[in-house]
């Protein structure tokens, strides 16, 4: 049986940026914690009136399009080190030959 540790994420915004730090955290944390921001979003939804099929849908809009900027970075970034334009990257984030 894996031990357990401690971890810690802190989200921050100032100035309109979003920064994030990071302390102890694989994938498995990180997928439980941002389930439980979900459901703590999800719940003051409902709290403010929203339905729930409502805050299914705005849940899923915002994980889509956090999905399209993902693929934006990595095609944004595989495209600087080849040293080439973003048309050499497929819509899946695919390095094509440089």
């Amino acid at each position: 049986m894996q031990e357990q540790k401690d971890c810690r994420l802190i989200l921050e915004v100032k100035n309109d940026n979003i920064m994030i730090q990071a302390e102890n955290i694989d994938m498995v944390e990180l997928a439980t914690m941002c389930g439980a921001l979900e459901q703590l979003m999800g719940v003051e939804a409902i709290r403010r009136g929203k339905s729930l099929e409502d805050v299914k849908d705005n849940m899923l809009d915002i994980h889509l399009a956090a999905m399209d900027a993902l693929t934006d970075q990595i095609i944004e970034e595989r495209g600087r080190e080849c040293g080439s334009q973003k048309e050499t990257f497929d819509t899946k984030g695919k390095k094509s030959e440089c």
